[in-house]
């Protein structure tokens, strides 16, 4: 059987237990293997059902094969479907190498890069070794969504490539819908390029810019800005954050401090949140924060300069688009 052949039979048997893949097509493209849609004059739609969202915990590995947990309450069909998906398109398909490639890549970087990497800004899954485990670990992570409370792993609508064009619906299973010229991309998450490249390993502008962890001195006491991202805050477009002030210091979860498409809104947040801190010169921490932002991502760019290969690539890639999607700041809108 073609690949071709065995493609249009899955999503047979996909169809056959509630799901939708209406108008799409597998091809290799500018970001690789992805989904494509047949007809560009039509709408595409694709739709996992609940029944074929597994919960991470019940995703297993045995003997280098993907599996069901035996005790997983699901049914013998899509158990069977699942793993058949896994074993012939996602995990066996290319996933494991792809995974193992990217790993191998951040193994060969210099030991002072790689240290850069994990303590200022937060590579340590990446840098974990390419053990079984560690590889199996990371492809599954890199191929869920949370949905109703619950992290699952999406078959078929996983093979999209990120991208801008549309977003996830959740609201009844895990779909893409809409029109599309040609591939199907789907937002990710509408993070930071340095929130992408740890989540997933690869370089792409983003409109929002999130601070690094840094610390500021203020007339109060010190002030932490942390990089907590979870799956609600990167899911989310105010990215308003909470202020905690506890034994006379104060820290934030994450800051936004660039945006392309809302420039005034990053510094905006930062006085709502600030307000009842008791500090005056927002503005100059504001600024502050900018700064150091700014000679940690230069810190960054020195440190690659000499370095050859892919990887050494995709993190300048990175680091440029991080750059400039935080100098969208200026002025203020009042939140």
């Amino acid at each position: 059987m073609t690949c071709e052949a065995a493609w249009a039979a899955l999503l047979d048997e996909f169809r056959s237990l509630g799901g939708t893949a209406e108008n799409t097509c597998l091809r290799h493209g500018a970001h690789g293997r992805g989904v494509f849609a047949l007809d560009p004059a039509k709408p595409v739609a694709i739709r996992i059902p609940e029944n074929l969202l597994l919960n991470i915990e019940d995703a297993v590995f045995q003997e280098g094969e993907f599996r069901v947990y035996p005790l997983a309450k699901i049914g013998d069909r899509e158990r069977a479907f699942l793993e058949r998906y896994e074993n012939e398109f996602s995990w066996g398909g290319g996933g494991r190498t792809e995974v193992e490639h990217i790993l191998t890549a951040f193994q060969e970087l210099p030991a002072s890069l790689g240290e850069l990497l994990v303590n200022e800004f937060g590579f340590h899954d990446w840098f974990a070794g390419t053990s079984s485990e560690v590889v199996q670990r990371r492809f599954l992570e890199s191929r869920t969504i949370e949905y109703k409370g619950r992290t699952v792993v999406m078959p078929i609508i996983e093979l999209l490539n990120h991208g801008a064009l549309t977003d996830y619906d959740c609201s009844d299973g895990v779909a893409v819908r809409g029109q599309f010229a040609g591939e199907l991309l789907v937002q990710y998450s509408i993070s930071d390029p340095l929130t992408v490249f740890c989540s997933w390993g690869f370089a792409h502008e983003q409109e929002a810019a999130l601070s690094a962890p840094i610390g500021l001195q203020t007339a109060a006491g010190p002030l932490h800005i942390q990089r907590r991202l979870d799956a609600q805050t990167v899911g989310q477009k105010t990215w308003v954050p909470e202020l905690k002030i506890e034994d006379g210091k104060m820290s934030l979860p994450y800051l936004l401090i660039g945006n392309r498409k809302f420039p005034r809104l990053p510094r905006g947040i930062f006085h709502s949140v600030m307000k009842n801190s008791g500090l005056a010169r927002l503005d100059e921490l504001f600024d502050l924060a900018q700064h150091l932002n700014r000679l940690k991502f230069l810190n960054l760019l020195r440190a690659l300069e000499g370095v050859a290969g892919p990887m050494a690539q995709q993190l300048r890639n990175m680091t440029y688009y991080q750059l400039g999607s935080m100098s969208h700041y200026y002025g203020m809108r009042q939140i």
